[in-house]
């Protein structure tokens, strides 16, 4: 390929890309004025460098006698650079600005544009490949979290190897029997569920099986199918003690949703939280866990109408993706544009609908995650120029099933998808023909609905009990940590003993539906799409979980 030079210092010289054509390793120059050292104008022996173009990702083969090559990078948002030779060294390796790129640095932003080097001193015939990493990271990333499911516990018939009847004939307490007893039942289906007071009091009987997850209104404790005794989070009998309010009963009775195929849970309201707020630290003397502490804000949070959206990549297919023509590659392009632009240029995280995870997830699931970090390998497509990529994205989500300092681990998406840059160094939005959504892997099994920039949020869930003011007053990281007029911490930093929900709750009268009820927790208007059926957003629909066999061990993917 000829550089003709156009007069002028380097840095003077406009690279005008538009009118070149390849042929082969050598450029027809049609009407071309390049950035290139003025060193390079007029080399020993010769009117003008020869440059050959190294793809992106790629290499040239069987190359002889020093020579200069040139690689294009398509992104304005920077990235890794590194090229490697067989043999000799590279000398005099500048960018479009006219400024040095350091080899297997990081070239830095609006830089896009051909970036070329010497090899000298080679010894026979030798290879040149180049290879680009983009690495992003938000400036504060996502905290894990749990989940908190809206389902109570309850005595339902084995997903596995049970004997197809009811086993357990009555229920205890205001435990509600959901199947004629001696009846024959399906795998999975629920037996006895808790009552309004959200704790199931009735002990499962042998051919059934009890299932336990810690929810927002459990007591202190909870007694296994074999008897053991376990302690348990309580954050809202425990957030009632330190208040005087009720807000677990309150919960109880408007939040349990019975759906046994919808696992739904406080996604929402947990990803939004990690996303927006600092990682909460319980205030000395009142008694909360930090597992606890966020549940409080993931209940602040659940409320999806208080959240406002900015920029987003919404209603994408779920797919799953394939090579060639199929419904996700119309939407590669702006989620791609949504990942570079925020995380990697305004270092700023995302909140995502990831859906389901592998390996028996189904499309309508939808899973809610703070996402804030990824690395992406960009490699040019052979014959469709320098601005046609591949990109193979590891996308870094934050856990929603970390309790108790397990499965506190990022997910990992894994997509692969071609897009075509312009010569702005921005995603070609309008280029939909040339983008491609191939594959996803990981614990990806789809396309994900939507990512999204989340602008501000107001802290009020559906329990008018929880209250900004006074979660902020039990979060050294978040407020003042030194309690409010209300609270009931401790003196001398002991923290208060904190009662069961029978000696705290006797003789409360039941909490009938009010106000803030929340038999079905779904998006509407504005949202529409943006969020999905948040009765989807828990654990894998049919998915068989483990009942506790210890406290907090093997519980919260299932197997």
């Amino acid at each position: 390929m000829t550089f003709h030079r156009a007069g002028g210092s380097a840095a003077e010289i406009a690279c005008l890309m538009g009118g070149i054509m390849f042929t082969g390793f050598r450029l027809v120059t049609m009407v071309v004025a390049l950035a290139v050292p003025s060193a390079w104008a007029q080399p020993p022996g010769s009117g003008e460098p020869t440059v050959t173009p190294v793809p992106l990702g790629g290499s040239v083969v069987n190359r002889t006698g020093e020579g200069y090559y040139g690689v294009y990078i398509p992104t304005r948002y920077g990235g890794t650079l590194t090229v490697a030779i067989s043999s000799g060294r590279i000398e005099s390796f500048v960018g479009p600005d006219g400024r040095p790129t350091a080899n297997g640095g990081d070239i830095g932003f609006n830089r896009h544009g051909w970036h070329i080097f010497k090899v000298v001193n080679p010894e026979g015939r030798y290879t040149v490949s180049t290879r680009f990493v983009q690495e992003a990271k938000a400036a504060r990333m996502p905290w894990h979290y749990y989940y908190w499911p809206m389902k109570s516990d309850a005595i339902h018939e084995p997903w596995s190897g049970g004997n197809g009847r009811v086993d357990t004939m009555r229920p205890f307490g205001d435990d509600v029997m959901v199947a004629m007893p001696g009846a024959p039942i399906a795998p999975g289906q629920d037996i006895i569920r808790a009552g309004p007071n959200g704790i199931l009091e009735t002990p499962a009987a042998p051919g059934d099986e009890l299932t336990w997850f810690p929810n927002l209104y459990d007591d202190l404790t909870f007694r296994g199918q074999d008897g053991t005794v376990y302690n348990t989070p309580a954050p809202l009998l425990k957030y009632d003690q330190l208040f005087g309010t009720y807000a677990r009963r309150f919960e109880a009775a408007n939040g349990q949703v019975q759906d046994i195929q919808r696992w739904t849970g406080h996604c929402l309201g947990g990803a939004v939280a990690s996303i927006m707020l600092n990682e909460p630290i319980p205030a000395p003397g009142s008694g909360l866990t930090r597992d606890e502490l966020k549940a409080l804000w993931c209940e602040l949070g659940e409320n999806h109408l208080n959240h406002r959206i900015g920029d987003n990549a919404n209603d994408i297919p779920a797919g799953p993706p394939r090579p060639g023509l199929d419904p996700t590659d119309a939407f590669v392009a702006r989620f791609h544009t949504m990942i570079e632009r925020h995380i990697r240029g305004n270092r700023k995280p995302l909140l995502a609908n990831l859906r389901a995870f592998p390996p028996r997830g189904t499309p309508q699931e939808v899973w809610n995650h703070g996402v804030g970090m990824y690395t992406a390998v960009l490699e040019q497509i052979p014959g469709r120029g320098e601005r046609s990529v591949r990109v193979k994205l590891n996308l870094h989500a934050n856990s929603g099933s970390c309790l108790n300092g397990e499965d506190c681990k990022d997910r990992i998406n894994q997509y692969d998808y071609i897009v075509v840059y312009g010569l702005n160094g921005e995603v070609d939005e309008t280029n939909l023909y040339g983008n491609d959504w191939i594959s996803v892997g990981g614990e990806a099994m789809y396309a994900p609905l939507n990512i999204m920039e989340v602008l501000e949020s107001r802290w009020q869930g559906y329990n008018p009990m929880v209250t900004e003011a006074n979660v902020r007053a039990l979060d050294l990281a978040n407020g003042s940590g030194n309690g409010s007029p209300r609270v009931r911490l401790a003196v001398n930093g002991q923290p208060p003993r904190f009662r069961s929900v029978a000696e705290y709750e006797l003789g409360l009268p039941s909490v009938p539906p009010g106000p803030g009820s929340v038999p079905d927790r779904r998006s509407n208007g504005l949202f529409d799409g943006l969020f999905g059926d948040f009765r989807r957003d828990g654990l894998i629909p049919g998915e068989r979980f483990q009942p506790r066999r210890g406290l907090f061990g093997g519980l919260f993917r299932g197997n």
